[in-house]
């Protein structure tokens, strides 16, 4: 492929930078906006945005004819045969996205490579809920779609540090809508260690990314009103916090799945809730932590109930793979709601033994469910059989993919919710769904 002639619409902040970007690459640019006076900006190689470095590399590329703009987009798309979406999506009174100017963008380029009859790729940067850019392709390009080619390319560029993002990012992923498509339209834009994945999860990955950034801020924030009021230094307590990268900056708390638990999390989150009530601090995010933690127990349980079998094989009752610590447990939580509800429970965890649990771990689980020992069984060959489905949550790889296999032979009708992500489990039940998957 030759050099890629590129057109970028929206000449805003992430436009703007996407153009004097890709024009330092090599690439042909032309800019299209509505705004005549970002337009002449780019034209007289001046930024249309306050940004260190970008005004000195417009000019250049300008000088160096790589780039320029209009606000003609049929001329945008005719000249080029890549165009990159980056139009504003702002919020509704109502606080929903409002799509009106992707939307009104989209069908211009549809109209301009139907009217120029060649192939052509387009990359939606603006940021949208999942599922966006299936509908625009679906409404807007319905009647191109052998010509056009459509991505979703998240951008993760921080003001200040946006050019330097862009050559060096933090996190690169491209959406595809069909897991075949090349991304070879596109090449001049991507990194080797982009991520592939569907339109709907790269969109999503964008807002995962500015949640997670919020709450680390709100986070952050709450334990510094907290420190204040107490009197201590909370910047040096959350920048000592920064030094763990094994856990505190790390992905190993970052897994969708069992619902948090065991001695210390849950004990401590609620102390921590308690004593900035007592300090008369307001801290609904660190508030929020156990309610959002039941609601998805909730949800597990809402999955079970909804599989439509009476009978329940639990596959791992500790809180934590390969110990037996009750306190906190999730799945014993599960356990007596269904019990409770009149569902049929088993349990199956080689690592609790009834006779080992002593202290705090056997008073909770006393608490919680006084007959679990005798749900639990010893091996799954145990498992009754009255000929009925039933349905296996799992928490944990607590048994082999052999025994698992010759379970699902001798019993027909199972169902598995898998609440952790065991793949191996997904290539042989006969009937899968995973909690977050």
């Amino acid at each position: 492929m030759g050099t890629p002639a590129i057109s970028v619409f929206g000449l805003g902040y992430v436009g703007s930078v996407t153009a004097a970007s890709l024009a330092a690459r090599g690439c042909e640019v032309v800019g299209c906006d509505v705004a005549e006076s970002k337009v002449d900006s780019i034209n007289a190689g001046r930024a249309p945005i306050g940004e260190p470095g970008l005004e000195e590399l417009l000019s250049a590329q300008r000088e160096a004819g790589k780039i320029r703009a209009t606000t003609d987009a049929a001329e945008a798309v005719r000249e080029t045969n890549v165009s990159i979406v980056c139009v504003g999506t702002p919020s509704t009174p109502s606080g929903a996205l409002d799509l009106r100017y992707v939307e009104a963008v989209s069908q211009q380029i549809a109209e301009a490579v139907s009217a120029k009859r060649k192939s052509h790729a387009v990359v939606f940067r603006s940021t949208m809920l999942p599922g966006s850019t299936k509908r625009l392709a679906e409404t807007y390009f319905a009647e191109v779609r052998d010509l056009v080619t459509i991505f979703f390319f998240p951008e993760f560029l921080r003001q200040g540090t946006a050019l330097a993002d862009f050559n060096d990012p933090s996190l690169s992923a491209i959406g595809l809508l069909d897991e075949t498509q090349s991304t070879e339209p596109v090449s001049a834009m991507i990194e080797a260690e982009t991520v592939k994945m569907s339109t709907d999860s790269a969109e999503l990955l964008k807002y995962a990314c500015n949640a997670f950034h919020a709450s680390k801020v709100a986070f952050a924030n709450e334990i510094g009103r907290i420190g204040k009021a107490a009197g201590i230094d909370a910047s040096l307590v959350m920048e000592t916090l920064c030094k763990d990268e094994r856990l505190n900056i790390s992905t190993y708390y970052m897994r969708p799945g069992t619902p948090f638990g065991g001695s210390c999390l849950p004990k401590d989150v609620s102390a921590l809730v308690q004593h900035a009530r007592h300090l008369g601090i307001s801290a609904p995010m660190l508030d929020s932590l156990l309610d959002s933690n039941r609601r998805h127990l909730e949800s597990i349980l809402e999955r079970v109930e909804n599989a439509g079998s009476n009978r329940i094989l639990l596959l791992g009752l500790a809180f934590k793979e390969g110990t037996d610590d009750l306190r906190g447990s999730a799945m014993l939580e599960l356990a007596a709601s269904l019990l409770l509800r009149g569902f049929s429970v088993q349990i199956y965890d080689p690592e609790v033994a009834p006779e080992n649990l002593v202290g705090a771990n056997k008073r909770f689980a006393d608490t919680k469910l006084p007959s679990f020992e005798s749900l639990l069984l010893q091996d799954l060959s145990e498992v009754s059989d009255d000929d009925t489905p039933f349905t296996i949550v799992v928490s944990k790889p607590c048994v082999s993919t052999e025994e698992l296999g010759s379970l699902f032979a001798a019993n027909s009708g199972v169902h598995v919710i898998d609440v952790n992500g065991w793949a191996e489990i997904a290539e042989i039940a006969p009937s899968y769904e995973g909690v977050c998957w």
